[in-house]
């Protein structure tokens, strides 16, 4: 079974807009179980999307240390939510995870039936993401995520056609699918905890990670998401 863990933080307006796109661009088939992880730590806010959005479980991101958990300390959460789903269901388990936050539109057709099918094939990819356009400067200087580093990233191809770029620069939580024996390794507390975490991967030298599509097929997704709102970065 897919999960897909959509992570908010109270700009509902691009949440709208994200699960709008996802909706339109995204497709899979088999079982889905869609869960929202809410960080803003208002019992209301949850309330209102279980409303709006009935077809997600809710996840909200209630502590006993601190109202909200941040950026590290969400992703932990939803994280440990679908082990305990795992542990405890006696129904379909979760083999897969697509990764989204609440700001991003897709910008064409994504088929993770695909992208599942690379990962089982490939079991030393970690992770296959959706490029997204030029976010920093840096980024907007060398005109792209992947033209920043270009010999970093090799083009690979499968019989059906698919194509990817695999590297071992970083894992990124912008949209994406991996598999959901990556979720047992426990997702890092801290600062700087999407760093800390793509380290311990790449202790094993075998690991890759990939970004969908080819080296001239352009960004996958937009990031609409102007300002952080979240805490933790």
């Amino acid at each position: 079974m897919l999960a897909v863990i959509v992570f908010t933080d109270g700009r509902d307006d691009l949440l709208r807009q994200t699960l709008h796109s996802y909706r339109e661009r995204v497709h899979h088939s088999g079982p889905v179980l869609q869960v929202m992880h809410d960080d803003t730590g208002n019992p209301e806010h949850v309330r209102s999307l279980r409303i709006r959005y009935p077809e997600w479980e809710v996840l909200p991101t209630a502590s006993a240390n601190a109202v909200r958990r941040g950026f590290g300390g969400a992703i932990a959460h939803a994280w440990d939510y679908l082990a305990a789903w795992n542990a405890t269901t006696t129904g379909d388990q979760v083999t897969h995870v697509f990764h989204l936050e609440d700001d991003f539109l897709f910008e064409h057709d994504v088929d993770l039936d695909a992208l599942a099918a690379v990962l089982a094939d490939r079991p030393h990819l970690a992770q296959i993401a959706l490029r997204r356009q030029p976010w920093n400067a840096a980024e907007r200087e060398a005109g792209g995520v992947v033209e920043m580093h270009p010999d970093e990233y090799a083009e690979h191809h499968d019989a059906a056609g698919h194509r990817w770029l695999e590297h071992r620069l970083f894992f990124t939580t912008n949209p994406s699918l991996y598999r959901a024996d990556l979720i047992e390794r426990g997702w890092p507390s801290g600062a700087l905890s999407e760093g800390e975490f793509t380290h311990r991967l790449l202790t094993d030298p075998a690991l890759r990670f990939a970004y969908w599509g080819a080296r001239d097929s352009g960004e996958w997704v937009t990031h609409i998401g102007a300002e952080r709102v979240g805490t933790g970065y």
